[in-house]
């Protein structure tokens, strides 16, 4: 990427520039000149890019024509695709590519190798084409280095890169994925190296395609609560090719719910109900927990979708899962699943329906048995519950928690988020000086 390292790229024109290596001013200058050769006048200037890149206005045909031949984008893609879609936010043989062995080692090792991702705050795919589909952070095992370059991959090999995930993981739940994205590439590209150069049988190769699609998933997760949207959706759909490749039903369905609540999340509503209803479809092969996330998770989608009823069916089938769940088949990825979890989805839901104070009791009990990471961004929902009860100090005590949690080193620019949601909600109450003073707070972690 030229220019703007640390930048998030909030519209993917700001992509396109950027890969040009362009400001607004000179982009504007150069789609004016364009236009001159295409025969058209246009007034662009960097007000307008400006404008286009919040969302404030759409380049009108003419001007989408000059873009699009500048970017050596095709008429017959810019005339089929609506604006911004055509746009070249990233590379989409990801999602064309063949279901696969071969596209699936390709996707892990073209992830691999491909260095920090691009820091975008946009979805890179979205529509039907959604719905149709750091520092290393230990030295490798010598037995993990020598698979790696060729030697035989035992059930010993996968073991230890098993608990290498384990560890990740567990780290990922205390502090925030984002200071660990950089370790976790680095055990993608083991297991990757493993695949292509070792050695190995027919149930190793299923073991380590496994273990591939819980890293990709896993990354995908991390970039989600980084708001790197565009780096979540290439690995969730790695996770996926890779969990097909091993025919894990259930690790396919986990990949899908995270798809599907970034997609609802990111305004994509019809594409998260499709993502959903491609995970129910193996609702009745998968262990129990799987089916009370399943169903945890379609109460988010229809939530965000507005569809009151179907979400309140799917929250009592999350809650009749769980209730039968003994956890002797959970897989690792899924243990972090639980009432706690269950809890804050309940508390969302009943928030959304303006049943606010019986929200206050689901999130609180939800807050209490969360992980710090979740606590982080929990606390900033409850915050939003006490101030739509009228419990301002609740409101403001659940923002204090939650900013210190961030302060003390909670990685996660989803509690950020929620907390700059908090500081609108107390807007009524800004002349207040205790207000002020959360508001201050909250303005210092998001700058």
């Amino acid at each position: 990427m030229t220019g703007q390292p640390e930048e998030v790229l909030q519209h993917p024109l700001s992509y396109a520039r950027a890969a040009l290596g362009m400001g607004k001013a000179r982009f504007a200058e150069t789609v004016r000149l364009h236009g001159q050769l295409l025969g058209h006048n246009l007034g662009t200037t960097r007000s307008t890019v400006f404008k286009w890149e919040r969302g404030d206005h759409v380049p009108d045909d003419p001007t989408q024509e000059v873009i699009a031949h500048l970017l050596q984008i095709p008429e017959s893609v810019r005339k089929a695709t609506p604006w911004p879609r055509w746009l070249p936010a990233w590379d989409s043989l990801t999602f064309a590519a063949p279901w696969t062995q071969t596209a699936t080692l390709e996707a892990l090792t073209s992830l691999a190798g491909s260095g920090p991702m691009d820091r975008r705050g946009f979805l890179g795919i979205g529509g039907a084409a959604l719905v149709g589909i750091g520092t290393q952070w230990a030295a490798a095992d010598p037995a993990i280095a020598a698979a790696a370059t060729g030697d035989k991959v035992t059930s010993a090999t996968v073991d230890r890169m098993s608990d290498r995930v384990e560890s990740l993981r567990a780290m990922e739940q205390e502090t925030g994925g984002g200071d660990y994205l950089d370790s976790a590439r680095t055990d993608l590209s083991l297991i990757s190296r493993m695949l292509k150069n070792g050695r190995y049988s027919e149930e190793t190769a299923q073991r380590l395609y496994t273990l591939a699609a819980e890293v990709c998933c896993l990354l995908g997760w991390m970039s989600y609560d980084a708001s790197l949207h565009t780096a979540a959706q290439q690995h969730y759909t790695a996770a996926l090719r890779a969990a097909k490749t091993a025919g894990d039903d259930t690790l396919g369905a986990h990949t899908l719910c995270f798809m599907a609540t970034q997609a609802a999340n990111q305004r994509e509503q019809r594409a998260a109900v499709g993502l959903m209803e491609s995970a129910d479809a193996v609702r009745d092969r998968v262990p129990a927990t799987m089916r009370a996330s399943l169903a945890a998770h379609q109460t988010t989608v229809y939530t965000k979708t507005g569809d009151k009823r179907k979400a309140a069916a799917a929250l009592n089938r999350a809650f009749d899962a769980l209730d039968r769940d003994d956890r002797s088949d959970t897989p690792p990825y899924l243990e972090w699943f639980g009432e706690a979890q269950l809890r804050s989805t309940e508390g969302r839901f009943l928030l959304a329906t303006g049943q606010a104070a019986k929200a206050t009791e689901a999130l609180e009990r939800s807050v209490n048995q969360a992980a710090p990471r979740d606590r982080a961004v929990r606390y900033g929902t409850l915050a939003l519950a006490h101030q739509r009860n009228g419990d301002l100090d609740g409101a403001l005590d659940a923002t204090h928690k939650a900013a210190h949690l961030i302060e003390e080193g909670i990685h996660s620019q989803r509690g950020v988020e929620r907390l700059q949601e908090v500081r609108k909600a107390f807007a009524p109450y800004r002349n207040e000086a205790k207000v002020k003073e959360a508001s201050e707070r909250i303005a210092a972690l998001a700058s």
